[in-house]
């Protein structure tokens, strides 16, 4: 595995990154996965949910379980998870969506975090979601802090819940930092995630269990 050649297709992804305001949103988008292993594979499940905005009704939702055969590293999830992720989504998206991505946008060391991958691969308007800081550096101490990635503003920390640790938001792609965190305050209902993420890792979990569940009994006791 050429890491090295893998950083220079991301380099060349992140050099196609647009920054515009969000013109008309209508609909939003969230897409998260979960995994699990049968002795030596391992197997991804992708869900995506589609609601309308700004009410987050449900209004689709699509899922799939394949083996993945790329190992986990840090900053190169893109290309362990991004398959299945647009595979999902590109079955339910309408016009005028904004997806969240459970992972990470422009707050990436090569600026092409899997958010950005498909806002770029879609050429839809991506926000990237994370639950730690994976790259960057935060400005301010309130419950709403810009995220700078090598000086350049990328999106903003955001405490979501007065007893939970905050959020990383950052930009994927045909979005602003300033568009990025309305569209995600105007998904919060209570929970440390916005809507799309949080019924998407839901679903994942869900699509997951009930796999294992019908799984073959032969297979049960190979589960990791």
């Amino acid at each position: 595995m050429n890491l090295k050649e893998l950083e220079r297709i991301q380099k060349k992804i992140a050099e196609k990154v647009k920054i515009e305001r969000l013109k008309r949103v209508d609909y939003v988008a969230g897409v998260d996965q979960a995994f699990f292993r049968i002795d030596e594979r391992e197997y991804i499940v992708s869900s995506a949910v589609l609601m309308n905005f700004p009410d987050l009704e449900l209004l689709a939702s699509s899922s799939t379980v394949e083996e993945v055969k790329f190992p986990y590293i840090p900053t190169f999830l893109m290309f362990r998870e991004s398959k299945p992720a647009l595979k999902v989504l590109r079955g339910i998206l309408r016009k005028n969506s904004v997806v969240m991505v459970d992972g990470s946008g422009l707050a990436h060391p090569r600026k092409c975090g899997i958010a950005t991958y498909i806002g770029v691969k879609l050429e839809t308007p991506t926000i990237g979601i994370t639950k730690k800081r994976l790259f960057g550096e935060v400005h301010g101490e309130g419950k709403v802090n810009k995220l700078f990635a090598d000086g350049r503003h990328v999106g903003y920390q955001l405490k979501t819940c007065r007893r939970c640790n905050p959020i990383y938001i950052s930009v994927g792609n045909l979005i602003t930092p300033e568009d990025a965190l309305n569209v995600v305050m105007k998904c919060l209902k209570g929970y440390k995630l916005p809507e799309p993420v949080r019924i998407a890792d839901r679903l994942s979990k869900e699509k997951k269990s009930e796999y294992l569940s019908n799984l073959d009994p032969a297979l049960q006791g190979h589960l990791r």
